[in-house]
């Protein structure tokens, strides 16, 4: 009571010094009446919106309600079993604290230890099967899926396919009916065409992002199937597996990874075009494993040397080795050659060639276009099925011997000697130089030189062959194939003045 007078006294005093009333210090604050105050404009603001453009407003909410309904979340479980000791002094063998050793030690117990993950997937068949990447389920011991209306299902692995980060589950129960996303052509994708990323990341289920084709044809590792779109649509943890749309909510890929250094989004997606997903999933599905085309080369990228070399004004895919017996072989393709198309496709690089040749069918006719010795020329090539890891034929291992004077060439920046038993060998390589440059290494067999565009490779045995054609280098540069560990290769070297 007596804190609240001293209060009222306070007020009143301050209200006389102020000039204000107490009367009106004390009332109550007036509120205006509802309705007596104009909120916003009056009228619309004037903006000139074209109808194209009041038209394509509404695309990616269209978009959406077609698309959302067909994806997933994935919660993928892996189960493991632990051993647990109650008492961790056991592992010493002795009683703690004076107590009954036969009490004391105790058999370990096992445990189930149980982490989850979460990822997206894609309907594409009413009855119950999801596409979505290999590291979304991959070892999962249970899968479970939630559907855009919270339904639950359980999931089980179809198969995986590792190289490409491809899988395909299927809901256990029966179902029917389920929404099915419609499979578009992502080869007719170009740079900076409008897409839609769909998917759960961190958990947040449904969501899309708008953005465009940064570009096509990327691949982060060499040792695997990859020609992913890169697109700018926001992607983060939980979109694995999710849906990639064109403007007319066709799937045209799985997204599958961000480059990123912060752990999340940076403005660069990929996904898995939606063809090639779908050549793994079939062939999952129908047979329960991946086949892929073998030709049976080795093969490496053109740089511009090499190019200025072989007389070429567009890049393609240099032949580097020829397994014997194999299809490339059988079908008239020689180390040396530069593939510019296979099966109608063009190929640019190694990666192109690689994919390409993995989606083709085994003991089917494909063409085959190449650039030998400057003329261009179409084979026929039967692929046959890429095994685990097909091994070629090493050639014969030379020994080297050193004799007291042997005999040897300095040419592009080597010393090259004769082999004891045969051959060329680079015993020397001077820093700096060009074969430095081109990684020619020192016990490197040189096999072939070319010394013009419209001349063929010749097969080099003895270093009196070799100063024969090194008679024939000219201001062009040259191409060489060497030998390493088995292994064959091509350099392009160009004569330093």
């Amino acid at each position: 009571m007596l804190n609240r007078k001293v209060i009222s006294v306070v007020t009143l005093l301050a209200g006389v010094l102020l000039g204000v009333g107490f009367s009106a210090v004390a009332s109550e604050k007036v509120f205006p009446k509802r309705g007596s105050v104009q909120f916003g404009a009056k009228e619309r603001p004037q903006v000139n919106v074209s109808p194209e453009f009041a038209a394509f407003s509404t695309v990616f909410a269209d978009i959406a309600e077609s698309v959302i309904p067909t994806v997933v979340s994935i919660t993928s479980t892996h189960i493991d079993t632990v051993l647990v000791r109650q008492n961790p002094f056991d592992f010493f063998g002795f009683p703690f604290f004076g107590g009954d050793p036969r009490q004391q030690q105790q058999q370990p117990q096992a445990r189930e230890r149980r982490q989850s993950g979460a990822g997206s997937g894609v309907i594409v068949s009413s009855n119950g099967y999801i596409l979505t990447n290999s590291h979304v389920v991959h070892g999962a011991s249970e899968i479970k899926i939630t559907l855009y209306d919270e339904r639950e299902f359980d999931a089980e692995i179809v198969g995986v396919d590792t190289l490409a980060d491809v899988a395909v589950i299927r809901i256990t129960s029966e179902v029917s009916n389920l929404p099915v996303a419609y499979l578009g052509d992502s080869d007719k994708l170009r740079p900076g065409d409008w897409v839609m990323a769909v998917g759960n990341p961190f958990g947040l289920s449904s969501t899309v992002t708008a953005g465009i084709v940064s570009a096509l044809g990327r691949y982060t590792r060499s040792d695997q199937f990859q020609n992913f779109i890169q697109i700018d649509a926001a992607i983060n943890p939980g979109n694995s597996g999710g849906a990639l749309v064109n403007i007319r909510g066709e799937l045209v890929g799985i997204n599958t990874m961000i480059l990123t250094r912060s752990g999340g989004y940076m403005g660069i997606g990929f996904a898995i075009p939606i063809l090639q997903a779908q050549n793994i999933m079939e062939q999952l599905i129908y047979t329960g494993e991946v086949r892929r085309g073998w030709l049976g080369v080795s093969i490496a990228a053109m740089d511009q040397t090499m190019l200025d070399a072989l007389g070429l004004r567009e890049r393609g895919v240099l032949i580097n080795e020829v397994f014997e017996n194999e299809p490339a072989y059988r079908s008239g393709v020689r180390a040396g050659d530069v593939v510019m198309s296979l099966a109608g496709r063009r190929t640019t690089g190694p990666n192109d060639l690689r994919n390409v040749a993995a989606l083709l069918v085994a003991g089917e006719n494909y063409p085959i276009e190449i650039i030998r010795d400057g003329r261009r020329q179409t084979l026929n090539i039967t692929p046959t099925v890429r095994g685990e890891s097909p091994q070629a034929a090493a050639p014969n291992q030379r020994q080297r011997r050193t004799p007291a004077e042997p005999q040897s060439v300095d040419f592009m920046g080597m010393t090259l000697r004769e082999a004891d038993g045969g051959g060329i060998t680079v015993s020397a390589i001077y820093p700096n130089s060009a074969s430095a440059r081109a990684n020619v290494r020192v016990g490197d067999n040189l096999l072939a030189i070319k010394t013009a565009p419209d001349r063929a490779f010749v097969q080099l045995k003895t270093l009196d062959e070799l100063n024969k054609e090194i008679g024939r280098v000219g201001a062009h540069p040259i191409v060489l194939q060497f030998g390493r560990g088995g292994q064959r290769f091509f350099v392009s070297l160009r004569a330093e003045r």
